[in-house]
C-alpha cells in the first residue's frame, strides 16, 4: 500500500460500513467515514472513535470523502446504489478504487436475488462509473452485523474479485491487515455472480437454521 493511500466509506454510517470502519480503524487504519450529511457523519465518526478507544476515523459529507480519498468503499444497500453513483459519477477518477461491497438481494416476502441483465451487482456498478475507475468487490460473503460486532474474531475466508490485477492488490494490502480473515483471489468481476449467490444462499441457511453468522471457508488452499 503507498503511503499516499486514502479510505474513505461512502455512505458508511450503515451497518455494514460502521463494521468495516471499525475493522480497518482497530487495524490501525485511517478512514474517513461518509454519509450525505456532514454532521451525520461525524457523529458516526465520533461514536466509533469511542468504541475503538482511538481517534482514527474521521467524517465528510460524501462529495468531500471523495476528493479526499483514493480507496472508496460503497457501502450501501444495493437498491440505492443508482442515485448515489449517479449523483458523484463526474467525481471518480482514475486514481479512484471502487470497492464494492453491496450484494443485490431484496426483502419483499423473503429474501430475493436480484436477477440483473448486468450478470452480478458488481458488473451493474462497473456500467455506472467511469471505465478508468477500477471496481474491486469485497466482503460480499461476510454478514454485516458480525463487522460491526469488532470484538469477535472472523475466522473466515473472503474473496476479492476484479478486472484489475493491480486494484485487486491494492485493496488486498489493505484488508489484509484485519486478522482472522483468509483474502483470497476470486478472480475477474464476472465471478461475484458465484459469491453473491453464496451470500443469498448463506442468508437462507441463517433462516432455517436460526443462526446469524454463516460464512465461507476455502478448503484445501495452502496457506
Amino acid at each position: 500500500m503507498s503511503h499516499d493511500t486514502t479510505i474513505g466509506l461512502i455512505s458508511g454510517t450503515g451497518e455494514e460500513g460502521r463494521g468495516i470502519a471499525l475493522r480497518l480503524a482497530a487495524a490501525g487504519l485511517q478512514i474517513y467515514l461518509g454519509s450525505r450529511s456532514e454532521e451525520k457523519a461525524l457523529e458516526g465518526a465520533k461514536e466509533l472513535n469511542q468504541v475503538i478507544g482511538q481517534n482514527l476515523i474521521l467524517g465528510a459529507d460524501n462529495h468531500d470523502l471523495i476528493e479526499k480519498c483514493n480507496i472508496l468503499f460503497l457501502t450501501i444497500p444495493f437498491i440505492y446504489a443508482d442515485a448515489v453513483l449517479e449523483k458523484h459519477r463526474d467525481q471518480f477518477k482514475s486514481h479512484h478504487v471502487l470497492v464494492d461491497v453491496t450484494v443485490p438481494v431484496v426483502f419483499d416476502k423473503g429474501p430475493q436475488l436480484l436477477d440483473l441483465e448486468e450478470g452480478s451487482g458488481a458488473e451493474y456498478i462497473r456500467q455506472r462509473v467511469p471505465s478508468d475507475t477500477p471496481i474491486v468487490a469485497a466482503f460480499k460473503t461476510l454478514p454485516a452485523h458480525l463487522l460491526a460486532e469488532h470484538h469477535l474474531t472472523l475466522d473466515c475466508d473472503e474473496f476479492l474479485c476484479s478486472d484489475s490485477k493491480e486494484a485487486k492488490e491494492q485493496v488486498r494490502s489493505i484488508l489484509e491487515k484485519i486478522p482472522t480473515v483468509r483474502w483470497i483471489d476470486g478472480g475477474p468481476l464476472k465471478y461475484c455472480r458465484a459469491l453473491e449467490a453464496m451470500t443469498f444462499l448463506a442468508i437462507g441457511i441463517n433462516r432455517r437454521l436460526k443462526i446469524k453468522a454463516s460464512r465461507f471457508q476455502l478448503l484445501g488452499l495452502e496457506d
